[in-house]
């Protein structure tokens, strides 16, 4: 019989249980894959993610300059010391991993397919007994679904891997292939993930995304990608954390953010803010991440509402005007000016 038994291995999993076993609570994590696993990522990070944890060694490329790219032109944006930063998603994994067994907490390679009667049943027939259940099993979480709660707002990012490290950090915007989504350029040490996503509310044909992305890449930077694109849902459907004894942590629990599908920092400290709930009824640092993650939202249905408005060539340039921080009076007369 486990005290609490945590499904799922990510960034929220092992964070909750250091935290938990940092303050003697008997914790089990079950993660299907062995450590370290891989986990397709662009692997970006704020400053606010180093406060939850994520090791500054780790750091492989450091970026005050951004370039912003849509149909229309491309913009510098340039801050006086760096606020993006890219990691080794898998040495991040690592490093969890190593500080939540040094903290006590007990990790096990097993996968859950059934939950029954407070017991998980794995794949190869082991049962495990629980008195607390936390579901921190990833966007297609077997929690979720048993709590039967819906899942719905979906981010869906397309990524690949170029072999070279790229020299910037660059941001693409068209509604026109993303909606209100976007693509990435990511430079790490020894490669470079280049991808795209975008969300439920605005419909977007995946193929002609990734075609006209791939043609923007080769006309603008001579890139012509062969690798596949893989995709991978984001659940940013916030609906609950805790359900009498089961609680949702990390993607499971939709705290990632649905305007950007930023999901490490939001992982990391919604593990650290059950944990502090569990073990010392502190509901303040839950409550500090659900206040982002809704900021966060409601900039994203904002914008969602106001691009299903607008026909896609007027999407796209009040996004670009608000990249280049210009004023709503300068949005409208560029839109009258160019269409009347």
């Amino acid at each position: 019989m486990s005290d609490i038994l945590i499904v799922g291995g990510g960034p929220a999993a092992l964070n909750c249980a250091y935290h938990l076993a940092k303050k003697g609570k008997e914790v089990l994590v079950l993660e299907k894959h062995p450590y370290p696993a891989e986990k397709l990522c662009a692997g970006g990070v704020t400053l606010k993610d180093f406060k939850e944890g994520v090791p500054e060694e780790i750091v492989e490329r450091s970026f005050a300059s951004h370039t912003i790219h849509t149909p229309y032109g491309t913009t510098e944006l340039k801050a006086n010391t760096p606020i993006v930063f890219t990691i080794d998603r898998k040495e991040l994994s690592r490093r969890l991993f190593e500080r939540a067994l040094k903290a006590g907490a007990r990790v096990e390679t097993a996968k859950v397919v059934k939950i029954k009667d407070n017991a998980v049943i794995t794949e190869d027939g082991r049962r495990y007994d629980y008195h607390y259940l936390v579901g921190a099993d990833g966007s297609r979480s077997l929690v979720r679904r048993h709590l039967k709660i819906p899942s719905k707002q979906i981010i869906v990012a397309w990524q690949t891997s170029v072999p070279s490290s790229l020299s910037k950090m660059e941001w693409f915007f068209d509604a026109r292939l993303f909606g209100c989504g976007y693509g990435w350029i990511f430079p790490h040490e020894e490669s470079t993930a280049v991808g795209f996503g975008f969300e439920g509310f605005y419909p977007i044909n995946v193929h002609r995304a990734r075609e006209g992305f791939l043609h923007w890449l080769k006309k603008t930077h001579g890139l012509t990608i062969n690798t596949p694109f893989r995709a991978h849902p984001i659940n940013a459907d916030y609906r609950g954390h805790c359900f009498d004894h089961t609680y949702l942590i990390g993607d499971a629990g939709g705290f990632a953010s649905g305007l950007t599908g930023e999901g490490i920092f939001f992982a990391l400290a919604s593990g650290r803010g059950l944990a502090d709930m569990i073990s010392s009824n502190n509901e303040e640092t839950i409550k500090n991440v659900l206040s982002i993650k809704r900021r966060h939202d409601r900039s994203a249905i904002r914008t969602a509402g106001l691009l299903s408005l607008l026909p896609h060539p007027v999407s796209t340039i009040f996004i670009e005007c608000l990249r280049k921080g210009m004023s709503v009076r300068y949005l409208f007369e560029t839109i009258v000016r160019r269409y009347g």
